[in-house]
């Protein structure tokens, strides 16, 4: 999947740059620049991927911890559509005022073919697992902050699969708390895999176009939604040749 980060954009393009109608020569939107964080889902899991990163000592024997956390299939954090329409690209169109009613539907189209890229290149990819996977939308978000915070640097395979497996642990950890209906791990889904896409959006359309106000402006939406998804800071990611770690 080390081609994913750039293949995102690639085939987005024709969705994601929309022309705004106006005067003759006017500058075009983009959808990448036409969101509010605030519209996102925030924090559901934050305190368990704390707890999962933060180190604890090993647990006595006979404590009935028989599988251990990181060996947990993904089925622990899938759920089920059952034929439920997206749901936030529509409440983050919505909440985009100063459009006309028609870039707002232009908005919302462009992100639900956002998302169906991101399901579309899950296949490509044959990781077709990770559809409608919270994990995989947390490691999606992750690896997109990291790529827009290390200046277009990538996780290799064997690291992606130690975080997928980091996030699937914390979140299975997570829902034995915390009880979610399938449409709320579905807003949250398509919060996390929009939150990464639109990272990966603003920082490659920046470096694409020339405009590295726009880079920065990834780089400071990455560090805020990896704060407040996932409670993680960037400086904390140490990349070792099969893992990840998350360090003191």
């Amino acid at each position: 999947m080390n081609s994913f980060l750039r293949t995102i954009p690639v085939v987005m393009t024709g969705f994601l740059l929309l022309g705004a109608a106006g005067p003759e020569g006017a500058r075009t939107f983009s959808p990448y620049r036409r969101y509010n964080s605030n519209a996102f889902v925030h924090g559901n899991f934050k305190p368990f991927f704390q707890r999962q990163w933060k180190p604890t000592p090993n647990p006595p024997p006979g404590d009935g911890s028989s599988v251990p956390p990181l060996l947990l299939p993904l089925s622990v954090s899938s759920f089920r559509m059952d034929g439920r329409s997206p749901i936030m690209p529509k409440r983050i169109a919505e909440g985009a005022r100063d459009l006309e009613s028609e870039h707002r539907k232009a908005l919302e189209d462009a992100l639900v073919q956002l998302l169906h890229g991101y399901e579309h290149l899950l296949e490509q990819q044959d990781a077709s697992q990770l559809k409608h996977n919270l994990a995989g939308a947390f490691n999606h978000l992750f690896m997109s902050s990291y790529y827009a915070l290390r200046d277009g640097q990538e996780l290799n395979g064997a690291q992606q699969r130690s975080m997928l497996a980091q996030l699937n642990a914390a979140i299975a950890m997570g829902l034995k708390e915390r009880r979610l209906s399938d449409r709320d791990k579905q807003e949250l889904y398509e919060s996390v895999v929009l939150s990464g896409s639109i990272i990966l959006g603003l920082y490659n359309e920046g470096r694409d176009t020339g405009r590295p106000e726009q880079q920065k402006q990834a780089r400071e939406l990455a560090k805020e939604l990896l704060e407040q998804m996932m409670g993680l800071r960037i400086e904390k990611v140490c990349l070792e040749d099969t893992e990840v770690r998350i360090c003191d």
